[in-house]
């Protein structure tokens, strides 16, 4: 017997952890993410139980990249032994559930290139890929960087009183962002939630000054124990083609080598070409691709 049933407690938080590091163990999700996500009022989190055990972890809530589109965001997982026996399906109904309860039409969910279980779900729902992400790491024990930067540009640390200017330059660059699903930048409150807040390092973030003002920024956050990880990095239109990208994470990199941690994760989509540059000019290496797939809600 299946049963679908919500996060309501540490307990549940505990073991939908334990499902995702038991289906992706060289990639687990941190707790902390979990606890951040079951704050958010548009977030549902699940738990698949087969005959007595679980078996499935899945989630769902708005579409971070635009949180008042057509898109619900949704991840779904069920572990190897329990596949093919109705889980993921049942998970899938409640999440497609949630996401009409949003007010959404569509799903938008992830799956590595490789997981060939998942993609062959999706296809035969209906989903088509709309964008490929590249993760790729950086080992800081052995990363040399030089600190620099452009002539005019200072680089410091993000304090405060840049928040306001860097959302100005984040509305430009979310905007030009090379991607298959556009970003919108939001308010200035939903843009600092998205990254700001929670696991932001604020100080392995920075910006570029030109004359005191923001055209250039980059935000660090905790990816697990010893990686962080490059939530996003924007430069001003005005201010491009000048190394400011390259010399913001050139500070980063240097900065969280300095602070302990082991390495850097980032998630490039393909089509960005220019931070894709920049990345491999500064020695990050690819370990996986992750594929974007949007597709329709599932009736019951």
């Amino acid at each position: 017997m299946i049963i679908i049933r919500a996060v309501e407690n540490d307990a549940d938080i505990d073991t939908f952890v334990e499902i995702r590091r038991r289906i992706q163990p060289d990639n687990p999700l941190p707790r902390e993410v979990v606890v951040a996500d079951e704050e958010k009022p548009d977030h549902l989190g699940l738990i698949a139980e087969l005959d007595g055990e679980p078996v499935g972890a899945a989630s769902a809530g708005k579409f971070w990249g635009a949180p008042d589109g057509e898109l619900a965001a949704v991840t779904i997982r069920v572990v190897e032994e329990a596949r093919r026996r109705g889980v993921g399906t049942a998970l899938d109904l409640r999440c497609s559930q949630h996401a009409r309860e949003l007010g959404k039409t569509r799903l938008f969910v992830f799956a590595r290139y490789d997981d060939e279980d998942s993609l062959g779900y999706f296809a035969f729902r209906g989903f088509e890929e709309i964008g490929r992400m590249q993760d790729v790491r950086l080992d800081l024990s052995t990363a040399v960087v030089e600190r620099s930067a452009p002539e005019g540009i200072e680089i410091v640390a993000m304090l405060d009183e840049h928040e306001r200017g860097t959302y100005e330059a984040a509305l430009e660059a979310d905007a030009d962002i090379p991607s298959a699903t556009p970003i919108r930048t939001g308010t200035f409150e939903q843009w600092k939630e998205r990254h700001l807040s929670g696991r932001v390092l604020r100080d392995l973030s920075f910006v570029a000054l030109a004359e005191d003002r923001v055209v250039g920024y980059a935000i660090l956050g905790r990816h697990s124990e010893d990686t962080a990880e490059h939530w996003m990095t924007g430069v001003a239109r005005s201010a491009r083609g000048r190394g400011i990208a390259l010399a913001l994470k050139q500070a980063q990199i240097a900065a969280a080598k300095e602070a302990g941690w082991a390495s850097l994760r980032t998630l490039n989509d393909l089509g960005n070409a220019p931070m894709r540059r920049v990345n491999e000019k500064l020695g990050y290496e690819r370990k996986t691709e992750w594929l974007h797939l949007g597709g329709p809600l599932l009736h019951g």
